[in-house]
């Protein structure tokens, strides 16, 4: 069992999880210095539950490896580069889609 994967793994499914639902957009520095005229552009929501399930697949990726002896080195390695793609196609989606503006 590798418990640095396992914490880290936790530490990032909760961490989704609280994002996902919402709960973390407002302790961000970013957020908080955004001027109130930027917020009202965006859809803060769906925008959160898209990348809390992000954080959360990263979180599964790290806890497989910290708890299944058969999740070797190399299989972690492509799950997380196959996670890297994934999450830079999703940022790209975000960019583009008219799905987290305000019109």
């Amino acid at each position: 069992m590798d418990y640095i994967c396992l914490f880290l793994g936790v530490l990032f499914a909760v961490t989704g999880i609280v994002f996902a639902f919402g709960k973390a957009y407002n302790y961000l520095s970013a957020w908080k210095k955004m001027p109130e005229a930027e917020k009202e552009k965006i859809k803060i929501e769906p925008l959160c539950r898209n990348i809390g399930v992000m954080i959360v697949l990263n979180g599964i990726i790290f806890i497989l490896k910290g708890v299944c002896a058969g999740f070797s080195d190399t299989v972690f390695t492509w799950a997380v580069i196959v996670w890297m793609i994934l999450a830079g196609i999703d940022v790209f989606y975000i960019s583009k889609s008219s799905r987290y503006k305000n019109q």
